[in-house]
């Protein structure tokens, strides 16, 4: 089969950029130097590829701003056999809703509908995860990623996709929509000297899309201003020699309490009655309650349903109404303990008849937020939700709550350290949340729960084999001690940081350049395009200090950092810093560590 794959593409601020929005809440570019997003690149390089094996042709089609043909032209000069540029100022604004619709239609205006549609995992400049799905549900057809590896069987694809805990064998009936793995493949990348002009580019507007209202007006969510993370860093930074770094590091962390015994509760837990602001059923603070808070668990074990159910309980406390747990299969967990009111259990888990089942459901009922883990499952299950009702999706949040008019407003990790305020006007209001920063609140007495079963049938366009389980990435969420590796450290040289691994029972984790050598696990990637994590001490081996990064460690409790470089920037956002080449110090900061843990 002679396969026509069309690979969207973005364009992205290279490197850190400042996280500033203009006066219509966009993202300030002014002055930023741009470049095609990392994902992008294996986009393109997929889509060339899998032309040429097949015989077929291959389309690259972006929106964005004039400048954006830069990137078009770069995926002409790599192989791409035409390109088409969506710009317009009313598109500019838009939220990934938004996008995804305004896409849909540019990819109608081809002659002749794609066999595939490949899209880049994530974005540097802020993931949201979801417009590849939106654009599958837009579409009518099946979705599948983050992709390692695809390759083409007949009418199908064969897929190996890229999970946080292992792999999975997929089989994808076409046309289909593939978000691509940054490990997938070689990046395309072409010199600027080899880029045709920009006439070589088909550039369209709205005014060739059907009639509608685009851009911010047409966009259930928004932006609303962008807030800088707060600096509650003071860095005290050791030079000389690497042992009396060490001591003076440990005597540092002792000072700061890193090492007490943990509190028998967290601070931020809250007992899951009515005396402590969460009501029965019969107590909504809202008159007459905004409506039911649905919320994802997949199987219903673990932290991260935990931590999910009580942010909803939290706002039903707010809004009134109930919180309704959807859980894949019977699992055992005592729901109602952590804030279930009600529970759905699913008779299939396929995100997009797992979409279809739940949005007829929710439609018959008052349902005013529904809410899951920014994780794949749950990405695309609710953006498919949210192209059901139109309704948008907040996505990664890092915190929830109720703004003015009963409407959510959230915080996300963006760019340069900020934290964007997200609002939504869509309704029910639909939210992904980074589970690793959320509070665990103190169980309540178990209860009788109300429960429905909903019947979910297979997909018939998606075929799964093989799942392979590798490291638990779970864990690194609530880890007290997380160990951050960035490219300062070789591969080979993981076994020399296990004595302090060991030590403090602490997880690891990596930037985002050391998942994608494939150094360690996707699960493992901490950051903007990664999790986020909030132990009592992160410990930064070898990290730059990029700001993407650091997002996702912005409420450690402290960090350590240990770079032989004294001007890296990880010094600016750490508590205690060695300048010290890191297999100097290391030994010493073992034996100091467990001299102080021995007493």
């Amino acid at each position: 089969m002679r396969l026509r794959v069309t690979a969207l593409v973005k364009q992205v601020p290279k490197g850190d950029h400042s996280g500033r929005l203009d006066a219509d809440g966009r993202l300030d570019r002014t002055g930023a130097v741009a470049e095609m997003n990392p994902w992008c690149r294996r986009a393109v390089a997929q889509a060339v590829r899998l032309a040429a094996v097949t015989g077929g042709r291959s389309t690259a089609i972006t929106m964005g701003p004039p400048a954006s043909v830069d990137v078009l032209r770069e995926a002409l000069a790599w192989g791409v056999g035409d390109a088409l540029l969506l710009s317009d100022p009313v598109l500019a604004g838009s939220d990934c809703l938004m996008t995804a619709r305004a896409l849909a239609s540019a990819i109608a205006l081809q002659d002749e509908p794609p066999d595939l549609v490949l899209v880049g995992a994530s974005s540097v400049d802020g993931s949201t995860g979801a417009v590849g799905a939106m654009l599958a549900e837009l579409l009518g057809l099946p979705f599948t990623g983050p992709v390692l590896a695809l390759n083409p069987d007949g009418h199908r694809i064969r897929a190996t996709v890229q999970h946080d805990s292992g792999t999975e064998s997929v089989v994808v009936h076409l046309p289909a929509v593939v978000a691509v793995a940054e490990r997938s493949c070689a990046p395309a990348k072409a010199p600027a000297t080899s880029w045709p002009p920009p006439t070589a580019v088909r550039q369209v507007t709205t005014s060739n899309l059907p009639p509608t209202p685009w851009g911010l007006p047409g966009s259930p969510t928004r932006v609303a201003k962008v807030h800088p993370a707060p600096l509650t860093r003071n860095p005290v930074i050791f030079r000389g020699n690497p042992e009396r770094q060490a001591t003076r590091a440990v005597a540092e962390l002792v000072t700061r309490g890193c090492f007490d015994p943990p509190p028998t509760q967290q601070p931020a837990s809250v007992e899951l009655r009515a005396a402590d602001g969460f009501p029965t059923p019969n107590e909504p603070r809202v008159s007459g309650g905004a409506g039911d808070v649905v919320v994802l668990v997949g199987d219903g074990v673990g932290v991260e349903a935990r931590a999910l159910l009580g942010v909803g309980a939290g706002l039903v406390a707010d809004v009134g109404g109930r919180v309704v747990a959807v859980r894949v299969g019977g699992g055992r967990e005592d729901l109602a303990r952590w804030g279930a009111d009600e529970v759905v259990t699913l008779g299939g888990s396929e995100p997009r008849s797992v979409a279809a089942a739940l949005g007829e459901w929710i439609g018959g009922r008052e349902v005013w937020a529904v809410l899951g883990a920014a994780l794949p499952w749950d990405r695309e299950v609710l953006a498919r939700l949210a192209v059901v009702f139109g309704a948008g999706l907040m996505s990664d949040l890092v915190s929830l709550a109720v703004g003015p008019g009963v409407r959510l407003a959230g915080l996300k990790p963006s760019g340069g350290g900020m934290l964007a305020e997200i609002v939504s006007q869509g309704s029910p209001q639909i939210a992904t949340l980074r589970t690793g920063l959320l509070p665990l609140r103190t169980p309540r007495p178990g209860r009788p729960l109300t429960e429905h079963y909903l019947h979910v049938p297979p997909d018939p366009a998606i075929e799964r084999t093989d799942r392979r389980t590798g490291s638990d990435g779970d864990a690194l969420d609530r880890a007290e001690y997380v160990i951050g590796v960035g490219r300062g450290v070789a591969p080979e040289k993981y076994p020399e940081l296990e004595p302090i691994r060991l030590l403090l029972g602490a997880e690891f984790a990596a930037t985002r350049k050391v998942t994608d050598e494939g150094w360690l696990p996707h699960g493992r990637q901490v950051g903007i395009t990664g999790r986020s994590v909030a132990p009592r001490v992160y410990v930064a081996v070898g990290v730059s200090g990029n700001l993407n990064h650091l997002a996702g460690t912005s409420r450690a409790g402290t960090v350590l950092a240990i770079n032989s470089d004294p001007a890296a920037e990880i010094f600016a956002h750490c508590d205690v810093g060695l300048v010290a080449d890191w297999q100097e110090v290391m030994p010493h900061l073992v034996d100091a560590l467990r001299n102080q843990l021995r007493h």
